[in-house]
């Protein structure tokens, strides 16, 4: 039975219909390809990425993520030092040394006096011995007496002389020739200690330590910054704490420390060795390590372990690894550490090579 006019129709209108359908459905999945496509170049085109070369962690970072972090590269600073032995250092009161300088300060007045008077004593008696051998203008006895008083006097000043001499002794006693020496010259250096300026600091060697003193050592205050302490000379007091030869420095200190402060002081030991110093404000810690962002491309940096074990005022010292040419992250490494942290919780373009 042939279909009628009406059937064909509306056979026709329910097929273009299903069409109309079907290719929409196609437009859809194919604008949803091309979204995933775009959403994944957007993901390789990440500003931050990090990967692991070699066991290292490098962090890809456009310039704009840079100046985010506020990083600040700089080629590293050759330099030459020595392994490191710490021990320990104690900041001294200079309460007593004060008192004692102050009693050699009056046995000098002591003695200054005491010259002056021996001074005029012994002018006035050459004058009378002239006029007495002059035909006797005077009475041998005046001449006599002059004499006793100007030997009186000059018994005097050996007093106050030896008085000078025992204070400066009691000086020497207890803190070396060198500080007495400071107080008898009323020395600038001695000033600046007096003042609070520099801080005296006693540094005790183990007793079977075969290390003589050194120039110069490292010590390290609580904040971790580190100042340099100038051998004065041997220390004739004992550390309680340690058996040992102790020595004493003078130290001038970032901020003030108090007296009886127990600190640690690196000593240099061995022959010098070539390296470089890293900066304080390069090292980040983490698990214990020290670690730094080297600059290994125009946008990559990777973290490598640095030992820690030589410090120095300005930073560590690292006599392999690192050479002087290859410049570091010193301003933002903690920054650094932490977009690390993020990029390794996010699994933002993460590849192991």
């Amino acid at each position: 039975m042939k279909p009628s006019r009406k059937t064909v129709a509306s056979l026709t209108f329910v097929f273009s219909i299903a069409g109309l359908f079907w290719l929409n459905g196609c437009r859809g999945q194919s604008g949803s390809d091309a979204d995933d496509q775009a959403t994944l170049a957007q993901t390789q085109k990440s500003p931050a990425q990090i990967s692991v070369v070699n066991g290292e962690s490098v962090i890809t970072l456009d310039a704009a993520t840079q100046t985010r972090l506020g990083l600040t590269v700089a080629p590293l600073a050759a330099t030459t030092s020595h392994a490191q032995q710490q021990f320990p250092a104690v900041i001294l009161s200079t309460t007593d040394l004060a008192t004692l300088r102050g009693n050699l300060l009056a046995a000098q007045a002591q003695l200054q006096k005491a010259r002056v008077t021996a001074d005029v004593a012994t002018k006035e008696y050459a004058r009378l011995k002239t006029l007495y051998s002059q035909d006797q203008n005077i009475s041998r006895k005046s001449l006599e007496a002059a004499e006793g008083e100007s030997e009186a006097d000059q018994t005097d000043v050996t007093a106050a002389q030896q008085q000078v001499d025992l204070q400066k002794s009691l000086i020497a006693q207890q803190w070396g020739g060198t500080i007495a020496d400071w107080a008898q010259q009323d020395s600038a250096a001695f000033e600046r200690v007096l003042n609070q300026h520099d801080v005296l600091v006693q540094v005790t060697m183990a007793a079977d330590s075969t290390l003589s003193a050194p120039a110069s050592v490292t010590v390290e205050n609580f904040d971790s910054s580190k100042s340099e302490a100038r051998l004065i000379s041997a220390f004739p007091r004992v550390d309680p704490r340690v058996q040992g030869r102790s020595f004493l420095y003078v130290m001038s200190p970032r901020a003030p420390v108090a007296p009886e402060t127990s600190l640690l002081a690196d000593v240099p030991v061995g022959s010098a060795m070539k390296g470089v110093v890293v900066p304080i404000s390069a090292v980040v810690w983490w698990e214990g390590r020290a670690w730094v962002y080297q600059q290994t491309g125009e946008s990559q940096f990777t973290r490598r372990a640095v030992p820690a074990n030589v410090p120095l005022a300005a930073g560590y010292f690292v006599s392999s690894g690192l050479p002087p040419d290859k410049k570091v992250v010193t301003v933002g490494a903690q920054a650094l550490l932490s977009e690390e942290f993020l990029l390794r919780g996010a699994g933002a373009g993460t590849n192991d090579n």
